[in-house]
């Protein structure tokens, strides 16, 4: 498995250093921003991450709207927004905008902050095989749809819900026997 990729996004340096002590681990690569523009930038260089966690105060722009942002350009990638001053608003808006995994309070808990993130990056796994999935049954959905245009013979009885197709053993069995008479009359029956 790949490392997972976090950006957190904060203008406070230390906030910044210190998010980045408490998530460091071997499977993660953690990146750092001070404003949206370089958030932004990262993650054009980048081609998105896993998790984006963002401070609700940017000096340019408020963490919704650059959560929000996110979600256009890279909407595979999760993000959390951590707030100082929470507000009921803040929050509906937050979820109903950004589409946020969560909503997080300054000051946070170290444990239960380190808890949250493993928690979304287990969910990041969840929808990246997820989609992988998807992708299987698309094509494997295409090559039934294929086999049955090149062999409309077959009929749609002889595949099950799930698009198996079921093979009669006792008509394979005769079939494999007409044969053997049609075009070896002389073989010995065994």
């Amino acid at each position: 498995m790949s490392k997972h990729s976090i950006l957190i996004v904060d203008d406070e340096v230390n906030i910044l250093h210190s998010l980045s002590r408490v998530l460091r681990d071997d499977e993660r690569e953690i990146h750092t921003a001070s404003s949206a523009p370089e958030a932004l930038e990262k993650l054009k260089t980048l081609r998105a991450v896993d998790l984006v966690i963002s401070d609700n105060k940017l000096p340019d722009i408020s963490g919704i709207d650059f959560l929000i942002k996110v979600k256009q350009l890279y909407p595979d990638s999760l993000r959390i927004l951590i707030t100082g001053y929470p507000d009921l608003e803040s929050v509906i808006r937050a979820i109903n905008n950004g589409q946020v995994y969560r909503f997080i309070t300054k000051p946070w808990d170290n444990e239960e902050f380190k808890l949250i993130i493993n928690q979304a990056l287990d969910y990041c796994d969840v929808l990246r095989d997820n989609r992988a999935l998807i992708k299987i049954a698309k094509e494997q959905a295409e090559a039934l749809a294929a086999m049955q245009k090149k062999y409309p013979q077959i009929p749609k009885s002889d595949f099950d819900k799930s698009g198996i197709y079921i093979i009669d053993e006792r008509r394979v069995s005769e079939t494999v026997a007409d044969f053997l008479k049609k075009y070896y009359p002389n073989t010995p029956k065994t």
